[in-house]
């Protein structure tokens, strides 16, 4: 199986490789991360402007690429520069999404292409924290209209958003999978109240409570009880590009390891030259190779039955999670002390890779998934 890019592609990852690491350096995006926002809108204009998220969308969507390949293209660039910006879930998940709404719910997914727009999805409840079926948050009919209540629970970039995408329960069914909707609203929505906390990888998350939130029936994206199958596709997609993320940092990682090995010098030579850190280095390299070919075959699936695509999404999204551990861990104790410093960029692409594994699930939840449709 061959995963090597087309010039197409190879030609827009070493374009946003270059951007990132010129224009977007870690001083600048630690800052935004802490600031009110918890990026910088600068930014996420700026990355717009590149057409970084044309790349992520079928022509169908108003984008020009959309395969998995070149989901994995840019995240691994995005990974490679750290990027804070919300691009997984307004550029990326929020429009998939909303291609499925009506006409001026469309027109809203144009805007996100256009960097002028940032709608939010929220999915995850505190319930069964990754299962996808597990929604409590209920949304009642009421005349011409429905009424909300319930919570979702951290909620990556929501603060400044336009619109809040959410699913909600709309019927009552022995199968979890039904009965399921989707919904629209804008975040100055009367009853729709959120609090909001720094995230341990940078940014910002909130958790969402809905109190008797009355809005109006064209807020329905889709059909009503069917929207499970188009939350599926978001969130296996958004799984895949978390992964190629981890990718990106994972290669970071290497690069600074292997610069540090090769100018830290002790008794007079550079500790590269150690036996047991080449050793441990070799082994980082080899495992870094299999994520990739981990997340390439996941790739060539993608488009699959359901199941298939799950089984190897989830065994791309374990390895990720087993793989970045490793890497992080490894890459801290090779550097020493200063490897988790706050000037030292070490640590906060470390940060980043281990949250990441706690997203869409975790190494735990995805080996059972992986058992679960192998057997």
């Amino acid at each position: 199986m061959d995963f090597s890019l087309s010039s197409e592609r190879q030609i827009l990852f070493d374009t946003l490789t270059k951007y990132f690491r010129n224009e977007y350096s870690l001083e600048r995006r630690n800052e935004a991360a802490s600031s009110d926002l918890g990026f910088s809108r600068d930014s996420w204009e700026s990355i717009a402007s590149l057409g970084v998220f044309d790349a992520l969308l079928k022509p169908e969507l108003g984008g020009f690429g959309g395969d998995p390949i070149d989901i994995i293209t840019v995240f691994e660039a995005i990974g490679s520069g750290l990027v804070i910006e919300p691009i997984l879930n307004s550029a990326l998940m929020s429009s998939m999404i909303l291609s499925h709404g009506s006409e001026q719910q469309k027109a809203i997914s144009q805007a996100v292409l256009a960097g002028e727009a940032r709608p939010i999805f929220a999915h995850f409840e505190d319930l069964e924290q990754y299962e996808i079926h597990s929604v409590e948050t209920q949304s009642t009919e009421s005349g011409n209209a429905f009424i909300v209540n319930g919570t979702k629970s951290a909620v990556r970039h929501l603060v400044g958003a336009c619109h809040l995408i959410f699913s909600a329960r709309t019927s009552k069914t022995s199968n979890k999978k039904d009965g399921i909707s989707l919904f629209m609203i804008p975040l100055e929505t009367n009853g729709l109240t959120f609090e909001t906390f720094e995230s341990i990888d940078g940014g910002r998350v909130s958790d969402v409570t809905f109190s008797n939130v009355r809005i109006n029936k064209d807020s329905l994206i889709g059909k009503k009880d069917q929207a499970i199958s188009i939350i599926l596709e978001a969130i296996d997609t958004g799984t895949l590009a978390l992964c190629a993320e981890a990718l990106g940092i994972m290669e970071r990682i290497k690069d600074i390891t292997l610069n540090y090995l090769k100018t830290r010098k002790q008794f007079g030579v550079p500790i590269g030259k150690f036996q047991t850190l080449q050793h441990r280095m070799t082994q980082l390299f080899i495992e870094i190779e299999q994520t990739r070919s981990a997340i390439m075959n996941a790739s060539f699936w993608f488009n699959d039955s359901v199941e298939t695509r799950k089984k190897y999404l989830s065994a791309a999204k374990y390895t990720v999670g087993r793989v970045g551990a490793l890497v992080a861990e490894e890459s801290i104790q090779m550097h020493g002390g200063m490897g988790m410093t706050w000037e030292y960029d070490l640590g906060h692409f470390a940060k980043r890779l281990i949250m990441i594994n706690h997203e869409f699930g975790d190494e735990d939840h995805h080996l059972n998934y992986y058992a679960k449709f192998s057997s």
